[in-house]
């Protein structure tokens, strides 16, 4: 078998076992969809669903909601917003190692997780935190 039918066969095979990975519980988006989470607008890009219900998150010493989404090939976006956030600045979401960029008007720091591209910023009275497997995602979930 030459490379070029190994490269064939290994394609079939994703393609057939991709749905089967895929979590059946996940309505997946057929196309690009504006939500606001929490008082702050996110686009989630076509073919990602929401994976899990709203949950708390206490790492910013605040009031907090983490919503969770997924596509059908292993991408997550995760999106912090916590409210209360008066009087605190953007320097409360230094990470080590983070450089501070602007992303479609929003200035914040951006740095790595793990396999997650991070972009920390503060809305208002809201710090917001945005996770993304492609760091690509970002400039598309951030308006």
């Amino acid at each position: 078998m030459n490379f070029r039918h190994a490269v064939l066969a290994g394609l079939i095979i994703f393609i057939l076992l991709a749905p089967v990975c895929a979590d059946e519980n996940v309505n997946y988006l057929n196309e690009t969809s504006k939500i606001n989470f929490h008082g702050v607008d996110f686009m989630i890009p076509f073919g990602f669903g929401e994976a899990k219900s709203s949950q708390e998150f206490e790492d910013l010493g605040s009031n907090g909601q983490t919503c969770f989404y997924i596509n059908e090939y292993g991408g997550e976006i995760i999106i912090t917003v916590a409210s209360d956030w008066m009087g605190m600045s953007l320097d409360e979401l230094y990470k080590e190692g983070a450089s501070k960029i602007k992303i479609n008007g929003h200035e914040g720091w951006n740095y790595t997780k793990d396999n997650l591209t991070c972009f920390g910023y503060v809305e208002g009275n809201n710090a917001i935190i945005v996770e993304v497997t492609n760091h690509t995602r970002l400039n598309e979930v951030i308006i």
